[in-house]
């Protein structure tokens, strides 16, 4: 029995990025993020009290692709982006029982 190795395709493997699952649970407001293209970005938010609140984005950098969106949590594809500069992640807390909005949340992805 020949092994992966030794076929010859593990020098083809050792080229590719090596792909991460980061998971922010309750990130801190101006969170700096550092992943390589490829990777998954996953944040959650704890629920408080009834569930009467829900997490929305409202501004993300065009290299974050949305995968999944829930009102607790977010998954994300991070690609590599134009060198715009830094360009947060913003995240904002609504109460379905109050106009307007609650808490914001920024967050830098940076990648490379």
């Amino acid at each position: 029995m020949t092994r992966w190795y030794q076929d010859g395709v593990a020098p083809l493997l050792w080229g590719m990025p090596i792909r991460t699952h980061r998971i922010l649970r309750d990130p801190k407001p101006g969170q700096v993020v550092r992943l390589q293209a490829g990777s998954c970005l996953e944040v959650r938010f704890r629920r408080r009290g009834l569930g009467l609140s829900r997490w929305q984005v409202e501004d993300r950098p065009p290299h974050l692709l949305p995968l999944e969106q829930g009102d607790h949590g977010f998954q994300f594809l991070v690609f590599r982006g134009p060198d715009d500069g830094p360009q947060p992640l913003r995240l904002v807390r609504s109460r379905v029982d109050r106009p307007g909005r609650g808490e914001v949340r920024d967050l830098l992805v940076l990648v490379g």
